[in-house]
């Protein structure tokens, strides 16, 4: 499973967007508009986002959305479990039933030890951190 698919990369984007506006209302065809997405694709995220609390929308003319959470709040793992709920990275090649040492591989044992330096990673890093490093969105 990719843990980063285009479901937690545009949100990703798109809430970086919004967070970088700071408390404004910013409306779907400016989020199409300038990070170059589909407006269905990008309401069916930002609905998505909406339903867990993520952005709140704003109905009406002056309608559009804003974070429902402080930047320095919301982990890159919250978006990532948003869509994938709990997700592996890697997973053995081989099945359990065929595999010589299912509970004593050196190699999965190291990938597993990566794959918790990421997951660490993913959970101590927020929509600010990345606001900090990005210039640009």
């Amino acid at each position: 499973m990719r843990l980063l698919n285009k479901n937690v990369y545009y949100s990703i984007r798109s809430l970086l967007y919004i967070a970088q506006k700071k408390g404004a209302v910013i409306p779907a065809s400016e989020l199409v508009a300038k990070l170059k997405m589909r407006r269905a694709f990008l309401r069916k995220i930002l609905q998505i986002l909406s339903k867990h609390k993520v952005v709140t929308s704003m109905k009406g003319k002056e309608g559009g959305f804003v974070l429902h959470v402080r930047p320095s709040e919301l982990r890159i793992m919250d978006i990532i479990k948003i869509f994938h709920g709990k997700a592996d990275i890697v997973n053995c090649l081989l099945e359990k039933n065929t595999c010589p040492y299912p509970d004593d591989c050196a190699l999965m044992a190291k990938v597993k030890d990566i794959e918790r330096t990421i997951y660490k990673t993913f959970e101590t890093t927020t929509i600010a951190d990345l606001l900090k490093k990005r210039q640009k969105i």
